[in-house]
């Protein structure tokens, strides 16, 4: 048995979810999703209910004297993330019952698992009318996505990267890469970017969807040909559903405002990484 401990936003969630879903294929073993973390966690709600997940809830009921007993005579273990890099021990796990705990950012930990995710990771829920007919829309255009995460981020001094050059840059190596672009924008912040961010091409600014219904914005950026992500997961998994095999994925090079964070991983080899410098 493989459980993973969910928290944080839906980037996050898919994260979690694909690290231990990768583990749990690779011993053949049954995957849980612990969740309880949401009945206190106010910032984000559970959003893994939307895709095409069949994995059941962890039911935490097991006495503390029961888990040191498993634990002791190592039939359960809790496997606790480190850091940001790809841990290679990750797929060595000799307990039959393991709890996972992290992010893992990297797609290393899922990244041969590829085609099972996507299909786990298709969206099921209803979507609106204004999603369907956005979603052929950028169907049948050089579509590019171009996420601008401000909101939480504003108040956090590590995730708030100044990225108005990197902007600039990555709109620039568009152009000069991908014929006749159309731009959509995605933003937690959209009053703010209708002011602030000007482009030179036609552009939609997709407002269509809340915090609720986030996961339709993130199934329109996997549809867009190309992909500009802000230094968040949630875009960052919006490019990585994308399946156009000539896509150009383009990240920020600064992940964190903190150099000792090992963040080198967290963009795949295949994205192009531009400075803000």
């Amino acid at each position: 048995m493989v459980v993973i401990r969910l928290i944080g936003g839906i980037g996050n969630q898919l994260f979690q979810y694909a690290a231990a879903k990768a583990l749990s294929i690779k011993h053949k073993e049954s995957l849980f999703l612990d969740i309880d973390a949401f009945k206190t966690y106010k910032t984000h709600a559970y959003g893994l209910n939307h895709f095409n997940i069949k994995e059941k809830v962890y039911k935490n009921n097991l006495p503390k004297w029961c888990k040191k007993f498993f634990y002791r005579f190592k039939i359960y273990k809790n496997y606790y993330e480190k850091d940001f890099t790809y841990n290679k021990d990750f797929f060595n796990q000799k307990y039959i019952n393991i709890f996972l705990k992290g992010y893992f950012h990297s797609e290393q930990y899922f990244i041969k698992f590829r085609e099972e995710l996507l299909k786990d990771l298709k969206i099921v829920s209803p979507l609106k009318k204004e999603t369907i007919e956005l979603i052929e829309a950028i169907n049948q255009s050089n579509s590019v996505s171009i996420h601008i995460r401000r909101g939480d981020y504003l108040l956090h001094d590590m995730h708030n990267t100044s990225k108005d050059v990197y902007y600039k840059k990555a709109l620039n190596y568009i152009l000069n890469h991908v014929e006749n672009p159309i731009y959509y924008v995605f933003s937690d912040d959209m009053d703010w970017v209708k002011e602030n961010f000007i482009t030179n091409s036609k552009t939609y600014y997709v407002d269509i969807n809340d915090a609720e219904s986030s996961y339709q914005d993130l199934l329109l950026m996997s549809n867009c040909k190309h992909n500009v992500i802000a230094n968040s997961s949630f875009s960052w998994w919006g490019a990585w559903l994308n399946t156009n095999p000539n896509r150009i994925v383009i990240a920020p090079e600064t992940w964190f405002n903190d150099s000792s964070i090992d963040y080198s991983e967290v963009v795949p080899k295949s994205w192009i990484k531009i400075d803000n410098k």
